[in-house]
C-alpha cells in the first residue's frame, strides 16, 4: 500500500441495522407480492401509496409478523442519509498509519483470505462498530477486536506502532478530521476517530492522517446518535470497506439486498449509487427547488447561490471539489448556463474520456433527475445501479 495505490479509502456505516431492515421489507415483498396485489416483486419499484401499506401488512401476517419484530420493525425506504464515507490519506504526514488504514479497509475487498491477527481476529475493519459517539465532539471505531474501545492490533506484527511527528503537529481544527485513538504515547493500533467539530485538546496527543472529503450527510447521522457517555443509543457497524478508486466506485449511495434464491445466501447485494450533486442557482428558491427536485436519490454536496461579484471563488470552489473527487455532477439552472464556459475539468477527469457537458448539466428543476440517469456520465457506467432508476 502507497499513495499511488490507496489515496482514498471508502468504507460503508450501517446505522441502527438499518440495512438488515431494508433488507427484510424486500424479502417481504418479493414472497407476498402476488398475495398482496403489489406491482413489483422489487421493493424499489414499488409506488408510494404501496409502501404506505407495507408496515400495516406486515403486522398482520401471521408467517411475516415475526420476523418483522425480529429486527426491531422494517424499513421501507432507503435511508435519507445514504452509507457511504470517503476519506484521503495524508500519506507524506503518516505513512505509518496511512499504510495501516489502508490495509484494514482493503483487507477482504477482494474476495482474498483475510489474514488473522495476534489476537486470533480477521485484521480488516469489516463488521466492527463504531462505538463510541460524543456529540460536538468525535466517533470512534476500528475495535474489531473487542468491539468496546479497549482492543485493536496493527499490521506490522505487533499490537501497536509510533506515533508520527509530522501528524502529530497537525491541528484538529475543523469537521472531518481523521486521526488515530490511542491509550497514550506510541500505542496507535487499529482503532481511528472522525472529528465532530474543532477538537484543540486533541492536538499533540493523536496522529492526524486524514480528512474526510465525501459523505459528511453519514457523520452528521452518526452524531445523532451521541451521548454524554459516548456509547451511541443505537448499534453502528461497518459492513463494507475498501481502497476508493475515483470513476471505479460510487461515492455515495447505500446496501440494498435484493433477494435471489439462486444465491447461496439468498440475497444479491446492491450499492445503490446516489450522485454527489453540486447545485447551482440563481437564488436560494431556485437552489431550495432543485434539492426538493432530486430528493434521496442524488446527495447534494454543495448549493451555490451564482452572484457575479462572487464568479471566481464560486469557480474555485467547484474545481476544488471536483480535484478532491467529492462530486460527480453539477445541475445549472438555465439562468446560469453561462458559467459553465468556465468550468474546466482536472486532467484525471479528462484522462478518463469525461466530457464538460457529461459533468455540467444545464437543466430545469423538474428535470434534473432526468438529466443526471439519461445525459451525465454516472448514467454511462453499466455495473453502476442509480437511486431512483428503477
Amino acid at each position: 500500500m502507497d499513495a499511488k495505490t490507496a489515496e482514498y479509502c471508502y468504507f460503508d456505516v450501517d446505522i441502527n441495522n438499518f440495512r438488515k431492515k431494508l433488507g427484510t421489507a424486500a424479502a417481504f415483498v418479493d414472497a407476498t407480492n402476488s398475495r398482496y396485489g403489489l406491482s413489483s416483486k422489487n421493493l424499489l419499484s414499488l409506488g408510494g401509496s404501496e409502501i404506505a401499506r407495507l408496515e400495516e401488512m406486515i403486522s398482520g401476517d401471521h408467517e411475516w409478523s415475526s420476523k418483522n419484530t425480529e429486527v426491531g420493525g422494517i424499513e421501507t425506504r432507503p435511508p435519507t442519509s445514504g452509507q457511504r464515507i470517503v476519506v484521503k490519506l495524508h500519506w507524506t504526514v503518516a505513512p505509518i498509519a496511512c499504510e495501516n488504514f489502508a490495509t484494514l479497509c482493503n483487507n477482504g475487498s477482494d474476495k482474498q483470505k483475510i489474514p488473522i491477527g495476534d489476537c486470533g481476529k480477521p485484521l480488516t475493519y469489516r463488521g466492527s462498530p463504531i462505538h463510541r459517539v460524543e456529540k460536538n465532539f468525535i466517533c470512534q471505531g476500528g475495535d474489531f477486536v473487542k468491539g468496546n474501545g479497549s482492543g485493536g492490533e496493527c499490521i506490522f506484527g505487533k499490537r501497536s506502532f509510533k506515533d508520527e511527528r509530522p501528524g502529530l503537529l497537525k491541528k484538529h481544527d475543523r469537521r472531518g478530521i481523521l486521526a488515530m485513538g490511542n491509550s497514550g504515547k506510541n500505542s496507535n493500533t487499529s482503532q481511528f476517530y472522525f472529528t465532530f467539530a474543532a477538537a484543540p485538546q486533541c492536538d499533540g496527543k493523536h496522529v492526524i492522517f486524514g480528512e474526510l472529503v465525501s459523505g459528511m450527510e453519514v457523520l452528521d447521522a452518526i452524531e445523532e446518535h451521541g451521548t454524554s457517555s459516548g456509547e451511541p443509543d443505537v448499534p453502528m457497524q461497518v459492513t463494507d470497506c475498501g481502497i476508493y478508486r475515483p470513476f471505479e466506485d460510487p461515492g455515495a449511495g447505500y446496501w440494498y439486498d435484493q433477494p435471489d434464491f439462486e444465491k447461496y445466501s439468498g440475497v444479491s447485494p446492491q450499492f445503490i449509487v446516489r450522485p454527489r450533486v453540486v447545485c447551482l442557482a440563481p437564488n436560494k428558491g431556485a437552489l431550495e427547488k432543485f434539492k426538493s427536485a432530486v430528493g434521496t436519490a442524488c446527495q447534494v454536496v454543495e448549493s451555490v447561490e451564482l452572484k457575479e461579484e462572487d464568479m471566481a471563488d464560486q469557480v474555485s470552489l467547484i474545481h476544488a471539489l471536483m480535484e478532491s473527487f467529492s462530486v460527480d455532477v453539477m445541475l445549472i439552472a438555465p439562468a446560469c448556463k453561462n458559467i459553465k464556459e468556465s468550468i474546466r475539468l482536472p486532467t484525471i477527469w479528462q484522462a478518463q474520456g469525461i466530457d464538460v457537458a457529461h459533468v455540467a448539466l444545464i437543466a430545469k428543476p423538474i428535470d434534473a433527475q432526468d438529466a443526471i440517469h439519461q445525459h451525465s456520465w454516472i448514467s454511462k457506467q453499466s455495473k453502476w445501479q442509480l437511486d431512483g432508476s428503477l
